[in-house]
């Protein structure tokens, strides 16, 4: 496969004047139209099972999150009599307002997967998007895992060109390179030729924002949501004929100069391998264990370690130095909370609660959890400092050093939780996870019949409209049975 990879010359007349395309966009499209249900190995067919396990549980969990009323209230969202589930409900909305919504679901609680390379959490977009599309299309389970798969393709790829560039200036990737690989997966899934993707990828370009000024409010999780419904939105608009520049990325005044600068991206990485296989067969989404920001988890395990060990007592700390990999600072390093949402990405806040209690919950950031006076004093004690140079790059570890009265101290250097190897795509943890998750809002007959329909995911003839009907929660039964 042929692709040109670099910047669009600038017209020589209007700014406005059209250009000839170049072949960035293009040459991702004939990849993922191309893709087929037997491209997908056991590698990808497992990644992409864990994945909507993973993420249907969270959203569950996450269907009462207040920022989603805030969002169904502010755009008039409305039951209709068809269309696709709202998580959390049985209720049906168009597909557009169903993404949005259950986007901000599966985000919420910070509690989805992630990509190293992305920096961000693929699924909490690719999972929504299909399954309100796949519901209104009757998208069968083998539909959705390639759609997954030729999303997925986008995202990291273009993560590779641009991370961790993209990333150290602001950007949210989640949702700047989730909405143009949401956009190729809902192509793929509507059918779309090659030239029709790229135009729905071109259209998405122009959908791409979400700055981390945001992280620790309700505006990430919308993020998402707004990335999964422009996505969507982008491929309709391609499919019934709209129009936008192929070119959209490398033009001159395109996505990858403006939002990276002239030289903060590396274009050739996104098409390079182009002729390979997948990378769902090669790529990992780690799930996460406790729902706070995965910059934070290193530490959090650190600190469970120094709990455990003899001699410890919180009541006696008087230091508490934690070192991270710079790149991990910026977002997290955070000793004042405004909310409960800002705990999420604060490493003295999730430290001191791992501390004091061995472990980070879902309660930890409700309500005024974040006031609690002991976990302020611990916190007032956090130094948080950057790794010095030579280390391992980008590193997600952390180092927590605490000295306590009396001259003992106490020293531990963990990463997040991560399974050995191939278990990452098929995590021992993952069905006691969607258990719990999905649990909260489903009786235990439906939650293991879901469960049981997502175990053969995607082989399983299982089709989207049957894994939506098994997660309706129909209120004056369903609650009163988990409550």
């Amino acid at each position: 496969m042929t692709t040109t990879a670099g910047t669009a010359p600038a017209p020589s007349g209007s700014s406005e004047t059209a250009e000839a395309p170049v072949a960035l966009l293009s040459a991702l499209a004939e990849k993922t139209t191309a893709v087929r249900y037997e491209d997908l190995d056991d590698h990808a067919r497992r990644l992409v099972r864990t994945a909507f396990a993973d993420t249907l549980g969270v959203a569950l969990a996450g269907a009462d999150f207040a920022g989603i009323t805030a969002i169904r209230t502010a755009a008039g969202i409305t039951p209709a009599e068809t269309g696709s589930l709202v998580l959390g409900t049985a209720d049906r909305v168009p597909a557009l307002d169903a993404g949005l919504l259950n986007g901000v679901a599966a985000h919420a609680l910070d509690l989805d997967d992630g990509n190293s390379a992305m920096g961000g959490h693929p699924s909490a977009l690719l999972v929504p998007a299909l399954l309100a599309l796949g519901e209104e299309t009757d998208a069968t389970a083998a539909d959705i895992a390639v759609a997954y798969t030729a999303g997925y393709e986008v995202m990291i790829r273009l993560a590779y060109g641009l991370n961790p560039g993209h990333y150290q200036r602001g950007w949210h990737p989640t949702a700047t390179l989730g909405v143009i690989g949401v956009a190729a997966a809902a192509a793929r899934l509507l059918g779309l030729s090659a030239e029709r993707t790229a135009t729905a990828m071109a259209v998405a370009v122009s959908h791409a924002a979400g700055v981390k000024a945001n992280f620790g409010t309700m505006t990430k999780s919308l993020h998402v949501g707004q990335a999964v419904r422009n996505g969507i939105f982008a491929a309709r608009l391609a499919e019934a004929g709209s129009t936008a520049n192929p070119g959209a990325l490398d033009h001159h005044q395109g996505f990858l100069p403006l939002y990276q600068g002239a030289s903060g991206y590396d274009a050739s990485r996104i098409v390079a391998g182009l002729d390979g296989p997948p990378l769902a067969c090669s790529e990992r989404n780690p799930i996460k264990i406790y729902p706070c920001c995965h910059s934070t988890h290193g530490a959090i395990e650190a600190a469970r370690v120094i709990r455990g060990t003899d001699g410890f007592d919180a009541d006696s700390v008087e230091d508490i130095e934690i070192v991270v990999d710079p790149n991990r600072m910026p977002h997290t390093d955070r000793p004042v909370l405004t909310e409960a949402l800002s705990g999420k990405f604060s490493v003295q806040y999730v430290t001191s609660r791992a501390l004091l209690t061995g472990s980070v919950v879902l309660a930890d950031f409700d309500g005024d959890a974040h006031r609690d006076p002991a976990t302020l004093a611990l916190m007032s004690k956090v130094r948080v400092r950057p790794a010095p140079r030579g280390g391992t790059p980008n590193s997600f570890a952390a180092t927590i050093r605490i000295t306590q009265a009396g001259g003992s101290e106490f020293t531990a250097t963990r990463e997040p939780y991560l399974p050995d190897n191939d278990a990452t795509v098929d995590p021992p943890v993952l069905w006691e996870k969607f258990a719990d998750c999905a649990g909260r809002v489903l009786p235990a007959e439906r939650v293991a019949a879901l469960s049981d329909a997502l175990r053969g995911f995607p082989a399983a003839r299982t089709g989207v409209r049957e894994l939506a009907r098994l997660a309706e929660v129909h209120p004056r039964t369903d609650r009163e049975v988990t409550s």
